[in-house]
Formats: C-alpha cells, sequence, structure tokens
C-alpha cells in the first residue's frame, strides 16, 4: 500500500525497502562546469544528492535550459537533453535497466519515480508556457509566485521567498538574457512590487501588481524566434 504522502527517490533509497537498490547507485563528484557526457554514462538514472544540475538543449547558436536539478531530482541519461554541473556537485548513478527490474517489485519506488518524471515534464510545459504567452516581466513574475507555492509562502506584503538563482541562472531558466532579466527585476523594485534584501531572499511589496504581471500575455502569433529572444 502506498502512504498518502510518498517518498521522494531519495527517501525511498535510505529506508530499508530501498537498501538493496541503494547498493546498485554508484557516486560521482563533479566541479561547476562539467558536463555529464552521454559516452560516460549512457542509459543512466541519475540522483543529484548535492549540488545543482543545469538540463538543456543546445544549437550552434543558441542554448535552451529546460529546467534545474537540486538535491532530490531525478533525470536519466537516454534523453537528447545536455546535463552542466552548475554548483560542485555529486549525483547518485545506476543503470537504467537496474532501476526498471526494482521497478517490477516495489509501488513504493514506481510512485517515487514518477513522481520526479512529473516534475521534471511540469517545469517544461512551464518553461513553454512562458516563452510563448508572457513577456520577461511577467515570466518573473510567474516563477516569484511559483517559489511562493513551492516554499509554502503566502503571498502578502512583507513576506519573503528564498530565491538562489543567480541572474544568470534565472535568465536562462526564463529565455532571456542576463541583462533583460538584471533590467527586468531592477524595474519590478522600482515600481514597488518586489524587494531584494539580498542576493537569496525577495520580498513581495505589492501582490496584486505581481500578479497582473503574471497574468499578462503577448500574442503567439507576432512571436519568431527572435522576437523571443527580445521578450
Amino acid at each position: 500500500m502506498v502512504p498518502p504522502h510518498p517518498p521522494s527517490l531519495f527517501d525511498f533509497l535510505n529506508t530499508e525497502a530501498g537498501a538493496a537498490l541503494r547498493s546498485k547507485f554508484h557516486e560521482r563528484t563533479f566541479v561547476a562546469g562539467n558536463r555529464l557526457l552521454k559516452d560516460e554514462a549512457a542509459d543512466h538514472v541519475f540522483l543529484v544528492k548535492t549540488g545543482r544540475w543545469r538540463v538543456y538543449l543546445a544549437h550552434p547558436e543558441r542554448e535552451l535550459t529546460l529546467s534545474y536539478l537540486s538535491p532530490g531530482d531525478v533525470f536519466s541519461t537516454h534523453t537528447r537533453a545536455e546535463l552542466q554541473a552548475v554548483r560542485p556537485s555529486v549525483l547518485l548513478l545506476a543503470p537504467r535497466r537496474v532501476i526498471e527490474r526494482h521497478l517490477e517489485e516495489s509501488p513504493l519506488l514506481q510512485v517515487a519515480i514518477l513522481r520526479a518524471l512529473a516534475n521534471v515534464l511540469n517545469q517544461t510545459i512551464t518553461l513553454l508556457e512562458d516563452l510563448a504567452f508572457h513577456q520577461v516581466r511577467g515570466r518573473i513574475s510567474r516563477y516569484l509566485l511559483r517559489c511562493a507555492d513551492r516554499q509554502k509562502v503566502i503571498v502578502e506584503p512583507g513576506n519573503l521567498i528564498h530565491l538562489d538563482l543567480t541572474i544568470e541562472e534565472l535568465a536562462a531558466l526564463l529565455g532571456t538574457t542576463r541583462q533583460t532579466a538584471s533590467t527586468e527585476l531592477n524595474a519590478m523594485i522600482h515600481a514597488g512590487a518586489i524587494a531584494r534584501p539580498d542576493r537569496q531572499q525577495t520580498r513581495f511589496c505589492s501582490p496584486d501588481t505581481l500578479r497582473e504581471w503574471a497574468a499578462e500575455d503577448t500574442s503567439v502569433s507576432h512571436l519568431t524566434d527572435r522576437g523571443m529572444d527580445e521578450h
């Protein structure tokens, strides 16, 4: 029977039921900037133990960040996405076929894996929605509101959320440039919608203004590839 609040994969591996599977994972340490090369870990499932990883699509002229993986997040190397450590990191890796064998035996593991994959899929769909329908200020507003939801912070004047992405990381996640993200954040501060006491915290000052920006959309028919960059 699956509990009402199922464990994450990391939680599962640290239970008695997950001990056998945990022994199949091996640890690898990476410094910031390292990539996980496909030929080094072909068809593996990995779990982020520490650090942060960027999942992105690469093109000769540009890159599109799909999501950031934090401790406890799961991903697989069999996708077309590229993977790069943006902080010093430790990964737990295991061959996909090993995970599949254990999936047949453990409902808890099935739930943990589905939960992890659903989270990555949700982030990707949110990114596509933001790029298609919202300008940069709206994307930032929506991201801050999502952070509040994840951190269980009520969006009211004076309340703080933790934001541990750098401006570069935030810009990459929202499909824009560092300069544009910085300019828009400063404009939001000057407009009185938010305040930033330090680099890792954001205070809500005018939630209604933030929600208005988050709700604004832009016509898809007017967005070309270049137009997306400019917005």
